[in-house]
C-alpha cells in the first residue's frame, strides 16, 4: 500500500518549483555574468593585441591598441564584429594600402573591415571614416594597473546588428 504525497507536502513541493522557476534566469544570469579578462598591454604606439571577452551572453572577439603619446596615450580597446553587417574587421598597420582602396589619405594604422570597406580610426573612434557602417564598434571597459591590461566589460547592445 503506498502512502504517497501528502496535500500539505505537494503545495510546499509545488511552491518551491515554482520558486526555482521564477529565479532560475537570475541564478543562471549571475552565475554566467562576464568577468574580467586581464592580459599583457601592448607596450609601444600603434601596438595591437587581440583577446576573446566571454561576456553573459556570447563570447565577443576584441583587439586593444595602445595609442601614442601624442594623441594622449592609453589604450583603444573595441570588439571586432563589425556593426555594419556583423563581419570580422580587423587592425590594418598597412595603411596607405587601405587608404588607396577608400580614397582617403591615412597616417596610421586603422580598424578595417574588409567586407564592405568601413573603416574606424582608433584616434577618433567615435566616428566611422570609411563605408556603409552606420556606427562606431563597441567598445570595451578597459583600465591598465601593474600586470597589463584588464577588460571588465563591453558596451550595451554589442554584437547586434540592426
Amino acid at each position: 500500500m503506498s502512502q504517497g504525497i501528502g496535500r500539505k507536502s505537494f503545495l510546499e513541493l509545488a511552491a518551491a518549483s515554482l520558486a526555482g522557476l521564477a529565479l532560475g534566469p537570475l541564478v543562471r544570469t549571475a552565475s554566467t555574468a562576464a568577468t574580467s579578462l586581464r592580459l599583457a598591454a601592448p607596450q609601444r604606439a600603434w601596438d595591437k593585441v587581440e583577446f576573446a571577452y566571454s561576456g553573459a551572453e556570447q563570447n565577443f572577439p576584441g583587439i586593444g591598441v595602445r595609442l601614442p603619446q601624442a594623441a594622449g596615450g592609453g589604450l583603444c580597446a573595441v570588439c571586432s564584429i563589425c556593426p555594419h553587417m556583423g563581419c570580422i574587421f580587423g587592425y590594418e598597420t598597412d595603411y596607405e594600402d587601405v587608404g588607396s582602396m577608400i580614397g582617403i589619405r591615412l597616417s596610421h594604422p586603422v580598424f578595417f573591415c574588409g567586407c564592405h570597406q568601413s573603416t574606424y580610426d582608433p584616434l577618433r573612434i567615435d566616428n566611422v571614416i570609411h563605408g556603409p557602417a552606420s556606427r562606431r564598434p563597441w567598445l570595451f571597459t578597459v583600465h591598465e594597473d601593474a600586470t597589463g591590461m584588464v577588460v571588465t566589460g563591453i558596451e550595451a547592445g554589442a554584437g547586434i546588428i540592426k
